[in-house]
């Protein structure tokens, strides 16, 4: 079997709650329904990961008191911050660990989150640039079932 080089892997991490309450058809479903608005970013970000191979982390603020809380779900890793840790500081600790060695990529609309990440030598995104990526994905997997 032969050993994945992890230097050679893509990472794109998410602000979940920022780009659920960027995009305007989550931010409806948000609203009426976050636990579907978690779910539908899931599942979209699910296929965005199988067509272009990039491993997807989405990070979320917490369930109460909670310890971080880390589920795998379709692939996708689940971050779940634990009381009086922010989903922006899991975001910026990730990216500080990792980005040297790895290739990553963070999507927010938090500036400072971003600046930050930044500065670790992570690629930084926008949540329109993150829809606009995710469209071309879907576009790509839908031309593929045809």
């Amino acid at each position: 079997m032969n050993q994945v080089d992890l230097e050679s892997l893509r990472y794109l991490i998410i602000d979940g709650h920022s780009i659920m309450n960027s995009w305007d058809s989550l931010y409806k479903l948000h609203r009426a329904n976050k636990s579907s608005a978690r779910l539908d970013l899931i599942r979209r970000m699910t296929n965005y990961q199988d067509v272009t191979e990039e491993r997807v982390i989405i990070v979320f603020d917490g369930r109460g008191d909670e310890n971080d809380c880390i589920n795998e779900e379709n692939g996708i890793q689940i971050f779940y911050s634990k009381s009086g840790i922010t989903a922006d500081q899991i975001i910026e600790r990730l990216a500080g660990k990792y980005s040297r060695s790895r290739s990553i990529t963070v999507a927010s609309k938090d500036k400072a989150v971003l600046d930050t990440c930044s500065s670790f030598g992570a690629n930084v995104i926008s949540p329109k640039t993150l829809e606009e990526l995710l469209e071309g994905a879907e576009d790509n997997l839908r031309r593929r079932l045809i």
